[in-house]
């Protein structure tokens, strides 16, 4: 049974544990949701299907969402979707995934969590470095049982999609406005002018003018440019000021490079 694994990620925290999965996985690939997302048309022949990617605003990123809607998925038997995220909130990103998939015929046979480190800094701090070691040893864990699930098709989710739930239009109107919202970026004096922002960004929405990042309004909100930043230049108004950064330790400004090439 061929296994192929969709991920999207910002700071590394879904690649990670993409990677992780993959290597537990027999006869399975790693595929970058924003790079086949340059095809006509996006069409699935693996025996199983994975969606990897972070929580965001409740639900799906906005790219996820985009990548669910396009692919086709009529030779594939078995969907599931692992969604990293910090806290307790799960959201709506698999009744948001059913939907989508529902429309095609298709349904989701599983989904999983797995609690990463804080990157969205906008809301609340990261973790410490303690609390990050934590994480990253349950989350070790989760991935062998996730994988075991997996190579046994296990089927783990019964959603009703005939409940109303408020988080959904929270989510929908997120990506209505997500492009735009990097208007509230801006970069200090102590920028310099490494280009890191503008490797790291998977959608190439910065460009550099004078030695210093603009952005281009295609912005995701993953928050890639800020948490890379080696000297914490970037900032999102006054939400990012004083605060830590994070990007998974693990996960190289090259890694990020390739999700795009």
């Amino acid at each position: 049974m061929t296994t192929t694994l969709y991920y999207f990620t910002g700071t590394g925290n879904s690649l990670k544990i993409a990677k992780d999965l993959r290597d537990e996985l027999e006869d399975c690939e790693l595929k970058s949701i924003i790079k086949v997302m340059e095809n006509d048309k996006i069409i699935e022949t693996s025996d199983k299907i994975g969606f990897v990617f972070p929580l965001h605003y409740y639900g799906l990123p906005k790219v996820v969402y985009d990548f669910a809607e396009e692919i086709i998925l009529d030779e594939s038997e078995y969907l599931f979707a692992v969604v990293t995220k910090a806290g307790e909130w799960k959201g709506v990103p698999l009744i948001l995934l059913e939907k989508i998939l529902r429309a095609k015929s298709k349904s989701l046979d599983a989904g999983f969590f797995v609690n990463m480190p804080n990157n969205y800094i906008l809301d609340m701090d990261s973790h410490s470095e303690k609390e990050q070691k934590e994480l990253f040893e349950k989350a070790t864990r989760q991935v062998k049982d996730t994988a075991k699930a997996i190579k046994e098709n296990m089927k783990n989710i019964d959603l009703d999609l005939t409940k109303k739930n408020r988080l959904e239009k929270v989510n929908l109107t997120f990506h209505k406005g997500v492009h735009d919202s990097d208007k509230s970026f801006y970069v200090e004096e102590t920028c310099n002018s490494c280009d890191i922002c503008k490797k790291v960004c998977p959608v190439d929405n910065i460009v550099i003018v004078d030695g210093k990042p603009q952005w281009q309004h295609k912005c995701l909100q993953c928050l890639a440019c800020l948490n890379y930043c080696p000297e914490n230049a970037i900032q999102f108004g006054n939400k990012t000021l004083g605060r830590a950064r994070y990007h998974h330790p693990e996960i190289t400004i090259k890694d990020l490079e390739l999700q795009k090439q």
